[in-house]
């Protein structure tokens, strides 16, 4: 047994000393091999071609078997091409590697360390997609999986991606550092990388390190497992902007990157979270927004998981300057052609006018994104919640049923500003809830202000983007104020209108941009309101407005409206068009009311002061607001018992009663009967046409007070009996036709019209059969009381006055014809006839009428055959009587303010003559006939002028007229028994006589011629007829002086004067006092 035991230890021991010899021998003979490599440099670099598929090559080789160091390999200028030898695809000048000794006797290999100086590696992506290495990242055999160390010292690593996009994309990562350590008694490494990344003109750092687990055998390399960190600083975004516009209509991306992201799994399912700063972003984004995006400083915090079918984000925190949000965004079935997308949001408050070119509008259906991007202006938002979810194939056909609920938001506004239109007061200071949810866009519990009118509102927008139409809904509650009233109603219209106090506009709203229904409802009792002269509601007076409005893109449709203000209601409809135009149909009805209450409504009314009386109105209109003329009524106004007072000068009106009739174009009162003052009036009123409007108006009273109308007559109370007329007012003429009336004696029948009131024209004709101008005076000295003085508009006149017969004072006239017109201060009075005195009067002429009163006239006058007799009471000859028929023509003129100034400036030429008349009880004449004494010598007897007077067959004379003084050069006296002639001045001023008149006695004196001492050639002519006695008459003429005036003392010019009048030789002109007197 011990010697058996001794056996089989021998021969064991021979079986390891045969081993271990075996193994020296190999030992040595491998690592003789591998000391002279270069021996076989063609197997070698036959056999890695053949295992990477490339052509490989390098410069020398050496190794090294060693116990401590195992076996080891060092290679220069390593050079391995592409698969397609074009170009190089790693160069390494220098690559050490060192393989573990004892995998190799399990027929493994193992790469204890690999130290790479220097490389340069070039991986390539052609447009399909396909990495060049993509070959190397399969395992094709077991053995070739196992490294523990890699080192990579300063190396460049350049990327060339053809399929990146429009553009191909290089990277260059220059001092390229990378440390791989396998981790012990495991299949899992430490790495760390540097480097610097070199874009276009820009250089970025990138870090990585972590771990890293290869993926199982024969598994793809995305299978490898991962956990690292990876920082990166300044990378311009511009240079990797292809990739997104691959896969997104992205135009163009800017901006500098620093992040610090964490990472985790597998490359197909990894877990990731880090954060991103972007400085000096840019995106241009047309798909999703409008413009340029430019922040200054984007801040990212981020979690993200990423499996096959699935990745998720969780952003922690955003911030794009001022703005800063949180979310989430995920995809799912990422391996499928339609991916779900889930993305949800929630911002901080954010000003919207600072953010609104971040708007997305690319992704917001067009109607809610036309509506915010038209009408909300600013405001203060914040999301609360916004969500986005759905397949791509729906988010990208968001307008089909299908999409109803792919989004949904919910945002609150503070201080917002929306605007409902150009024209419109602007919505301010919103605060309330925005909210987008299957297809409604909702506002709740929304305040805000309208101009200066408080409001809230609840509203929402639905079924936007589908074959049919959106749909609106809206209740607004409303405090207007007065600019807001103003601008509903219409500024140009409305703009004197006076609003104040609360009141409550409520609106609800539903229906389509196309056809949307509004219900109004307006409580106005809280408010007053007045428009100048038309309307004035009291504060707390009942009254309200109720309305069904339709908007349609051609108008604002009221289809009915009910306005009522005790004791008035308005019902009806209009239609308010774009192009203008306002087509109304209402309905005007009030029962029976008190005149006093709505007079607290109606100023014009109030101002007629209402005492008593009722008042009823049935009317409905139709036609086109924008033409009032084209407005057709039908309908009733009644009233009854009215008492007015409308002026303080005016008897109030009592008992009006009556009514009115409405149709189509026209109204027609009945007979309206009432009482002003004492005056029983009567009137109907018409309009024919309401589209050429003129109102017709014939009235009458039995008995009329001027004064009861408030008139004032200076000359006592005047009556006007059986007044009737009509007028006529189409709004540019007032026409008055066959007004009649009786004042007094006289009879009055006026017609004319007044023209362009803001310049008068008044044309007016009076005719009578019979005038008395104290009737006429009184009538036309009719004044109301001095009212407070205007300037007042010129005026243009012209009158026509016939009378058949009449009286002006104690004169009775007939066939009176007188035409005036006035115009720009100046009455031009074209004729004025009359027969009067059993005569004629004519006169033609003009006044200048000044503002101060000093008045020019000018006349031209004549008389034909007047009676003396009947004039002499109106001439101011005191007791003298004279009878004859007078004509005269003359011309006049005077200047003043008063009769006096008339008669100082009164200038003028007549020619007179009277016929077959008496002169009776002039003193001039008496004396003279005193003075003519030899007639008692000759017994011869002379008028008696105190008695008889003395008759004439004409008394002629031209007569000048200045300054209130008569001048003749002819006055000439015809007469049976003797004749007058004078020259000289009457001053009718101061009533004096200054002339000289010659007398001519007529009769023969044959029984005398030789009583005489003289030789009777001088005292007679040749007709045997008495010569010529001269006289001075001056003097005061109601008793003037009257003597003889010698020869020598009568100028040559004076006795050739008489010479022409009484046709007599110079030789015959004989001194009066030698002759007759013996002087």
């Amino acid at each position: 047994m011990a010697r058996r035991k001794k056996i089989i230890l021998a021969a064991t021991l021979a079986a390891v000393l045969l081993v271990i010899g075996a193994a020296v021998s190999v030992w040595l003979y491998f690592s003789d091999k591998v000391s002279h490599l270069d021996d076989y440099k063609e197997s070698i670099t036959m056999t890695v071609s053949e295992e990477l598929s490339r052509q490989v090559s390098y410069g020398t080789g050496r190794g090294v078997l060693s116990l401590r160091e195992g076996l080891a390999f060092r290679f220069t200028n390593v050079v391995i091409k592409e698969k397609d030898g074009s170009a190089d695809f790693l160069n390494v000048p220098d690559a050490f590697v060192r393989v573990g000794i004892l995998p190799l006797l399990f027929n493994r290999i193992v790469l204890a360390e690999v130290v790479l100086k220097k490389p340069q590696l070039w991986v390539k992506r052609n447009s399909a997609g396909e990495l060049n290495i993509a070959d190397l990242l399969v395992e094709k055999d077991q053995r070739t999986r196992k490294i523990r160390k890699v080192l990579i010292e300063k190396g460049l690593l350049t990327f060339l991606d053809q399929s990146a996009g429009e553009r191909d994309v290089v990277i260059r990562l220059e001092n390229f550092d990378a440390r791989l350590n396998a981790l012990f008694a495991s299949n899992r490494y430490r790495f760390q990388i540097t480097a610097s990344s070199v874009e276009d003109k820009n250089r970025a750092q990138i870090l990585l390190k972590g771990f890293y687990h290869p993926a199982p055998p024969k598994e793809p390399f995305y299978e490898s497992d991962i956990r690292a960190s990876i920082s990166l600083k300044n990378v311009n975004l511009a240079h990797y902007s292809p990739y997104l516009n691959k896969y997104t209509p992205l135009q163009q991306m800017g901006g500098y990157l620093d992040a610090d992201v964490r990472i985790s799994g597998r490359f197909s399912d990894f877990s990731s979270r880090g954060t991103l700063d972007v400085k000096n972003g840019l995106l241009i984004y047309p798909g999703v927004f409008r413009g340029a995006l430019q922040p200054k400083k984007i801040h990212l915090d981020y979690n993200m998981k990423r499996d096959e079918k699935s990745i998720e984000v969780d952003v922690k925190r955003v911030t794009v300057d001022r703005f800063e949000a949180e979310g989430r965004f995920g995809m799912e079935d990422l391996d499928t052609k339609d991916p779900l997308l889930k993305a949800s949001a929630v911002t901080k408050e954010f000003v919207l006018r600072e953010v609104r070119s971040y708007v997305p509008w690319g992704i917001i259906p067009e109607p809610v994104g036309s509506f915010i991007d038209t009408h909300i202006k600013d405001g203060n938002f914040r999301l609360i919640r916004g969500s986005l979810e759905g397949r791509l194939s729906r988010i990208a056909d968001f307008n089909s049923r299908e999409s109803t609920d792919v989004l949904s938001i919910e945002a609150t506004v503070d201080k917002g500003i929306f605007e409902a239109h150009p024209s419109a007061p602007l919505f301010h200071d919103i605060n309330g809830t925005l909210e987008l949810k299957k297809r409604q866009f909702s506002l709740k519990n929304v305040r805000a202000r309208f101009g200066l009118s408080p409001l809230t509102i609840e509203g929402n927008i639905s079924d936007f983007g589908l074959p049919y139409p959106t749909i609106y809904t809206a209740e607004m509650k409303i405090q207007p104020a007065r600019g807001e009233v103003v601008w509903l109603l219409g500024e140009d219209k409305f703009r004197a209108l006076n609003f104040s106090g609360p009141s409550t506009l409520v609106l609800s709203g539903k229906g389509t941009d196309s056809d949307y229904h509004i219900n109004a409802r307006w409580d106005l009792t809280p408010a007053a309101y007045a428009y100048p002269n038309v309307m004035e509601k009291p504060a707390g007076r009942k009254n309200t407005f109720a309305a069904e409005v339709i908007i349609n893109e051609n108008a604002v449709n009221l289809s009915s409206f009910d306005y009522r203000l005790p004791p008035v209601m308005i019902t009806g409809s209009l239609m308010a068009r774009f192009d203008g135009k306002i087509p109304a149909d209402f309905h005007v009805t009030s029962p029976s009311f008190d005149l006093r209450d709505a007079a607290g409504i109606f100023p014009a009314l109030r101002k007629l002061n209402p005492v008593a009386g009722t008042c009823a109105l049935n009317v409905s209109g139709r036609g086109d607001l924008s033409d009032a003329s084209s407005l057709k009524w039908e309908g009733n106004l009644s009233v009854s018992n009215i008492s007015l007072k409308p002026f303080a000068s005016m008897k109030p009106i009592n008992g009006l009663t009556g009514s009115a009739k409405f149709k189509g174009g026209s109204m027609e009162t009945s007979l309206l009967k009432g009482r002003i003052g004492e005056s029983d009036v009567r009137g109907i009123f018409r309009i024919g046409d309401f589209q050429q409007p003129k109102i017709q108006c014939q009235f009458s009273s039995e008995l009329l007070r001027p004064a009861d109308l408030g008139f004032q007559s200076p000359g006592g109370e005047v009556y006007l009996q059986n007044v009737k007329g009509q007028a006529t007012f189409d709004g540019k003429v007032l026409q008055v036709d066959d007004l009649a009336l009786h004042c007094g004696k006289s009879v009055f029948n006026l017609s004319g019209d007044i023209r362009n009131f803001n310049a008068p024209e008044i044309n007016v004709k009076l005719t009578s059969p019979y005038i008395d101008f104290e009737d006429f005076s009184r009538v036309m000295a009719l004044r109301y009381p001095a009212q407070k003085k205007d300037k007042r508009p010129p005026i243009k006149l012209s009158a026509v006055l016939q009378a058949d017969a009449g009286r002006f004072k104690d004169i009775d006239f007939k066939k009176l014809n007188a035409g005036v017109q006035y115009a720009g201060g100046t009455v031009d009075v074209n004729t004025l006839k009359a027969n009067v005195f059993d005569g004629s009067f004519q006169l033609k002429g003009k006044a200048d009428v000044k503002p101060d009163g000093f008045n020019h006239y000018d006349a031209n006058v004549a008389l034909e055959k007047v009676s003396l007799e009947k004039i002499q009471n109106y001439l101011d000859v005191g007791g003298r009587t004279v009878t004859g028929a007078l004509s005269l023509k003359g011309k006049v003129s005077a200047a003043g303010r008063n009769a006096e100034d008339l008669k100082k400036s009164a200038t003028g030429q007549f020619k007179i003559r009277a016929e077959k008349g008496v002169l009776k009880k002039f003193a001039v004449l008496s004396k003279i006939f005193s003075l003519l004494n030899v007639y008692q010598l000759l017994k011869f007897q002379l008028p008696d002028m105190a008695r008889d007077g003395m008759p004439y067959n004409t008394i002629t004379a031209d007569i000048s007229l200045k300054e209130g003084v008569l001048s003749s050069d002819n006055f000439f006296i015809n007469s049976d028994a003797i004749e007058f002639s004078g020259h000289g001045n009457v001053d009718f001023i101061n009533k004096e006589l200054d002339f000289i008149t010659g007398v001519h006695p007529l009769q023969t004196i044959d029984v005398i011629a030789a009583k005489i001492p003289i030789a009777g050639w001088i005292i007679t002519d040749e007709n045997g007829k008495l010569i010529t006695v001269h006289f001075k008459v001056d003097g005061k003429w109601d008793n003037p002086n009257v003597s003889p005036v010698p020869l020598k003392s009568i100028g040559k010019g004076t006795l050739d004067i008489f010479r022409r009048i009484f046709q007599l030789p110079g030789k015959l002109i004989t001194d009066t006092g030698e002759v007759l007197f013996g002087h």
